[in-house]
């Protein structure tokens, strides 16, 4: 594997990343609304620069074509972004409201192609949508609390799940025969 006896060398650092990700996913989920807020605020100014970035495109290259477009969605993209950075709590009951019903339409049609094709190891893709319906269901039920701690619950548990597996990756890694260069 290419640039495995480097990371063989360095499995301290590979190591700390993944305890600090851990770490952090901790704090994440242990202070879930924060971090929705944030979370909802970084989308936020991810947008703005974006709308800055598209307005610039489409003043820029307005003589090749595509002005229109890329004036509107440079628009949409400042208006959004400006709204979940004026509002985040709102933002975060929307997105959440968003995704709950992504979660449920999308596990249920991921299910039902699944069992209507054949596929190989079919089962795991019913048993995915039906999480995802699931998940969806306890969102809605819950809503508009959930939206409220639910982003800032997944980035945190992401942020755990990404530290174990760079911690597995660093400590097979300092195991690993060393390469000949």
């Amino acid at each position: 594997m290419p640039g495995m006896e480097e990371v063989r060398r360095h499995w301290g650092w590979v190591l700390a990343l993944g305890v600090l990700l851990f770490l952090l996913g901790l704090f994440a989920t242990s202070a879930a609304v924060t971090t929705t807020l944030l979370t909802v605020l970084v989308i936020g100014a991810l947008l703005l620069i974006a709308g800055i970035f598209e307005l610039g495109s489409a003043f820029r290259n307005a003589h090749y074509g595509g002005f229109w477009m890329h004036l509107f969605t440079g628009i949409l993209d400042l208006v959004c972004g400006a709204l979940l950075m004026a509002y985040p709590g709102v933002g975060a009951l929307t997105l959440t409201l968003i995704l709950s019903i992504f979660f449920l339409v999308g596990g249920a049609m991921r299910a039902i192609s699944a069992l209507m094709i054949d596929l190989p190891n079919g089962g795991w893709a019913v048993l995915s949508g039906g999480v995802d319906v699931i998940l969806g269901i306890m969102l809605l039920a819950a809503w508009p609390a959930s939206g409220l701690w639910f982003l800032g619950l997944a980035v945190g548990i992401g942020l755990i799940f990404r530290g174990a597996w760079w911690s597995a990756f660093a400590l097979a890694a300092r195991k690993a025969p060393k390469m000949p260069v």
